[in-house]
Order: structure tokens, then C-alpha cells, then sequence
């Protein structure tokens, strides 16, 4: 073998070493894991949608019901966006919406609860909305 070839694996064997103290002085035990350290997004963070009729406004949710009965409450954040025939803009996605109004949500469910993430009238999610371009 070379010299550079033997430094190099001595390199490398030196930064797995390095690697794993670091990993047991950070962890405490690294083969061991932590509940609290577990993070599984799929379980925290799930995406959900529906398109219906609004039958309930307030300024922190709106409840939507699907034309098979379904209903569901979504919780509207500052970062809730709200897109309507003049335009979209995030923030106060309650205040652009009434009841009766047909829409489409899309949002997650974290922690069993809905987040709207965006809430668009039923004419602009089909297309229908004005024209994108400002022609």
C-alpha cells in the first residue's frame, strides 16, 4: 500500500471513531432510543382535504360539511391562506369566507387536530376563477 492510501484510511477510520464518541457523549447511550427523540411525520402530520359548503365561520375555524354528510371542523392560523375570486393572500382566512360558501380545504391534522392550510372558494379551485395573467 501507499502512503497516501494508508493516511487516508487512517483518516477515515479516525473520523468514525471521532463520530461515534460524539454521537455517545451527545446521546448518553447511543443504542438505546429515546421516545422523546422519535419523531415519525407521518404520525404527527397528516394531510387531509375536502371541498363542500361552509356551515360554520368563526374567526379562528370554519366547519365544512361534504356533500355525503361529512363535517369538519379546521383550526385557521396567520399562516392559513385564503383564495377567493380577487386574489389570495394569508391571514385572516375567516374574515373571506362565510357560511353557505362553497370551498375547497386543504390543511393536516396534527395532534387530532384540523389546520386549515388553505381555503379557496369552489369557483377558483375549479378553474374559474379571473385569469392569473391580469388579462
Amino acid at each position: 500500500m501507499t502512503n497516501s492510501l494508508v493516511i487516508a484510511l487512517m483518516a477515515v477510520a479516525f473520523v468514525a471513531v471521532a463520530a461515534a464518541l460524539a454521537v455517545h457523549v451527545v446521546d448518553g447511550n447511543p443504542t438505546a432510543a429515546r421516545a422523546e427523540n422519535v419523531v415519525t411525520p407521518a404520525a404527527t402530520q397528516e394531510p387531509v382535504s375536502q371541498v363542500g359548503r361552509l356551515v360554520a365561520v368563526t374567526p379562528s375555524s370554519v366547519t365544512a360539511k361534504s356533500d355525503d354528510g361529512f363535517a369538519r371542523t379546521y383550526l385557521i392560523t396567520p399562516e392559513t391562506n385564503a383564495i377567493t375570486a380577487t386574489g389570495s393572500a394569508v391571514g385572516g382566512a375567516a374574515s373571506a369566507f362565510a357560511v353557505n360558501d362553497e370551498v375547497s380545504i386543504v390543511g393536516v391534522v396534527r395532534g387530532g387536530t384540523a389546520v386549515a392550510t388553505a381555503v379557496a372558494h369552489q369557483q377558483v379551485s375549479d378553474l374559474n376563477g379571473p385569469p392569473m395573467d391580469g388579462v
